[in-house]
């Protein structure tokens, strides 16, 4: 039994040397020296079947900023705080609200505007449910606010 274990694991040994040494070859006598990514050559476009006009691109390509990416929450909170912003500026106009009311309202839109904008940048452009839930009840506060200042 015990000249079983011995002969099988000097066995996988030395098929392991044979294959690590297989695979560890470079190159094999008759062919061409390989160019591509898997030998440090990290560019498309510089193989040698591909024409000359080929223009050389990176692999890899550039990140996107996280705000370009819009979800449907956030771009719903950004909506209600424009319309709550209009309404600020209206009342402002008409003379229902004073200098202090205008500017304590307008910092709380930007307040808002400001956390839902964190919040996707920290969530890659989306926003969870709490949050989204939180940031709606401060836009209802917003609007609240609002209408007694007026």
């Amino acid at each position: 039994m015990r000249s079983l274990i011995t002969t099988s694991a000097i066995a996988a040994l030395a098929l392991s040397l044979v294959a690590g040494n297989a695979l560890a070859a470079g190159q094999h006598h008759g062919q061409a020296p390989s160019i591509g990514p898997e030998n440090g050559d990290y560019y498309q476009g510089v193989f040698p079947n591909d024409g000359a006009m080929t223009p050389p691109a990176p692999a890899v390509g550039t990140a996107t900023p996280a705000m370009s990416v819009r979800g449907p929450r956030l771009a719903n909170i950004l909506h209600e705080l424009r319309t709550a912003d209009r309404r600020i500026e209206s009342e402002r106009a008409e003379g229902k609200l004073g200098p202090v009311a205008f500017n304590r309202l307008h910092r709380e839109e930007r307040n808002i505007r400001a956390d839902a904008n964190e919040v996707a940048a920290t969530h890659h452009g989306m926003i969870p449910t709490r949050s989204y839930a939180r940031l709606q009840q401060d836009v209802r506060w917003l609007d609240r606010n609002i209408v007694r200042s007026a």
